[in-house]
């Protein structure tokens, strides 16, 4: 009896063991556990929407680590920690994307070289901003296909905004699935054939309203033939006048061109004189209203002849005196008769 009792405790022993086997391996499987070596590095990025700690590190589709923990930096850019397996090299070259792993808004990282030095990191070096890039803006991209997608059920849609990411993200060959997509669009819109049939319906409305204006069409027609076949048979004269019309331009810009100083020389001149004017104008404006009343004196002064009387009142000469200054020497005056002075 006790070699019984024995035996079924080593059986159930094994049985537990296993069963703890096995338990730790579904755990490492599902919870992505690595046992391997690790380094770690750090990545710049612009932005890091939808990556998050635990989001797998991969180079040419090959999980090769995961990613760490996330920052926000103070000059706003997010620095990435991500902890690759030790049989990783990477170097100066080495590129960091942020690309999308579904639809849904899963997130990777990818690992690729490109052009640069090829020496390597060391742990803890840092991937710099001009080597990296963030994820792919859908919104954007599935905006610009919007009426596209319009036309299409949502499985379709589902289908073709699948590869549209897949081939802007450069993850295999999808051109070929893009133009299948593209095909279910044509097989799409040739179904719609009641829409198709009323534009028909329409463009059939549009001919025959051309159909009843016919005469007024042809009309329209023979007058612009005439028009071009007159000028067909001018067309000497209006390539002469386009030449004459071509010289007489630049005669007016060589024309332009030479009076330009003196129009110049002019513009300055007005301005100095508006300046002095401006400066004195109360006398300007006082001549100005006096002028008329002179004329008409000096117009009637001229009715006897073709000569001027004039009435000697004073007679002062101006000479220059000592140091310059005038000198005044009045040689004749009187201020009686046609000379007094008017009240």
């Amino acid at each position: 009896m006790t070699r019984g009792v024995s035996g079924a405790a080593w059986r159930l022993t094994i049985f537990l063991a296993v069963c703890a086997l096995a338990l730790f391996a579904l755990l490492a499987v599902f919870a992505q556990l690595r046992f391997d070596g690790e380094q770690i590095y750090r990545a710049e990025f612009v932005n890091v929407t939808g990556l998050e700690a635990g989001n797998f590190v991969r180079i040419a589709g090959v999980e090769v680590g995961k990613v760490k923990n996330i920052q926000l930096r103070d000059d706003t850019t997010a620095e990435v920690e991500l902890a690759v397996d030790n049989s990783v090299v990477l170097t100066q070259g080495t590129r960091a994307e942020v690309r999308w792993e579904n639809l849904i808004g899963g997130r990777f990282l990818a690992l690729d070289e490109g052009p640069g030095s090829p020496r390597r990191l060391n742990p803890g070096d840092v991937i710099p901003l001009v080597r990296t890039a963030p994820a792919l803006d859908l919104d954007a991209l599935i905006g610009g296909f919007r009426p596209l997608f319009r036309a299409l059920d949502p499985d379709q849609v589902n289908a073709l905004t699948a590869e549209l990411v897949s081939a802007f993200q450069d993850q295999g060959a999808t051109v070929g699935s893009l133009l299948q997509q593209t095909a279910a669009l044509t097989d799409t819109l040739a179904n719609h054939d009641e829409l198709i049939g009323q534009v028909i319906n329409n463009l059939n409305t549009v001919i025959g309203s051309f159909s009843d204006q016919r005469q007024q069409f042809g009309k329209a027609i023979d007058s612009l033939s005439q028009l071009v076949h007159g000028l067909a048979e001018r067309r000497t004269d209006v390539s002469n006048s386009v030449a004459y019309t071509d010289a007489a331009t630049a005669g007016i810009a060589d024309l332009l061109q030479q009076t330009r100083p003196a129009l110049h020389d002019l513009i300055n001149q007005t301005d100095r004189t508006s300046s002095i004017i401006n400066a004195d104008h109360d006398y300007v404006d006082n001549l100005l209203a006096t002028l008329p009343d002179t004329y008409r004196m000096l117009s009637r002064l001229g009715l006897y002849g073709d000569y001027f009387s004039f009435y000697l009142c004073d007679i002062v000469l101006k000479v220059n005196g000592k140091g310059g200054q005038p000198v005044y020497v009045k040689v004749v005056g009187q201020d009686t008769g046609r000379c007094e002075p008017k009240k």
